[in-house]
């Protein structure tokens, strides 16, 4: 029998959520790795899943390497595997990406059994008309990886997808207020559950203290024009430089070759 493992979505807390092909894989698999093993029991027995004769082993940050190499040692030997995490899609922003990629490389068949992301389920309750996006995860900790990611966000102005925990939330807010001022925030929390939030915030213009330090927070950054003095004097300066050189610039901002543009721009000079 070929091994398979199964990428298995579940709700982020209401139980509704759950998909038909989710339960039938519950079902008829007997060994499944998990962010949290009792969180796991606590939604088969809601599901009215026995879970007598099914192996739950952890799958968690602390012991990625060692579960990584248990279940590929299973799956090559003809074991059919489910993953799944606490809430939402394994392996986004979430447990799983590293054993996803030893199964790729191990020629094992993995299937997606998608579901709820709460990634997507934010965006469809956000009314942003935008065609792209970048998801980040959780924002980075240290000042030099924050410092890198504003600068990139700054510099391509579309609209970031991130998750934050409710104790980090208020300083985060108040970090995003100093770097993108005219910009807003979309912010779900405790989404699906009892108390579920969506709101808009201008940043110039909400409290961070008010936000509640209750319940996991997904939210959009519409960052907004960041213009600062030395953005214009560049501007300037790019505008007395050579050809080449505005052609250099509008390719990397437009993500098309300079030569193009280089060419274009000749076109119209010799009109």
């Amino acid at each position: 029998m070929t091994s398979k493992l199964y990428i298995i979505a579940t709700p982020l807390g209401n139980l509704g959520d759950i998909t038909l092909r989710a339960i039938e894989v519950f079902k008829t698999v007997d060994t499944f790795f998990a962010e949290d093993s009792r969180e796991f029991q606590k939604l088969l027995m809601a599901l009215n899943i026995p879970t007598e004769g099914k192996k739950i082993l952890s799958y968690a940050s602390h012991n990625l390497k060692e579960a990584t190499e248990q279940a590929i040692q299973w799956l090559t030997s003809g074991r059919t595997l489910g993953l799944v995490t606490d809430r939402g899609t394994p392996a986004v922003s979430d447990p799983g990406a590293q054993l996803v990629k030893r199964a790729h490389e191990e020629k094992i068949s993995v299937i997606p059994i998608p579901g709820v992301s709460s990634v997507t389920t934010l965006i469809s309750v956000s009314g942003i008309e935008s065609t792209g996006f970048e998801f980040v995860g959780f924002l980075p900790h240290t000042d030099k990886q924050r410092s890198q990611l504003w600068e990139r966000v700054a510099k391509h102005e579309i609209p970031v997808v991130f998750f934050e925990s409710p104790k980090r939330i208020q300083a985060s807010v108040l970090e995003l207020q100093k770097e993108f001022p005219e910009g807003e925030i979309f912010i779900g929390r405790e989404m699906t559950k009892k108390f579920e939030e969506y709101r808009w915030l201008k940043l110039k213009e909400v409290n961070p203290s008010a936000l509640p330090e209750i319940g996991e927070y997904a939210a959009i950054l519409v960052p907004g024009k960041k213009w600062v003095m030395e953005d214009w004097q560049k501007e300037l300066e790019l505008r007395l430089s050579p050809d080449k050189e505005w052609a250099k610039e509008i390719g990397k901002r437009y993500g098309i070759a300079s030569s193009e543009v280089y060419n274009a721009l000749q076109k119209i000079k010799n009109k």
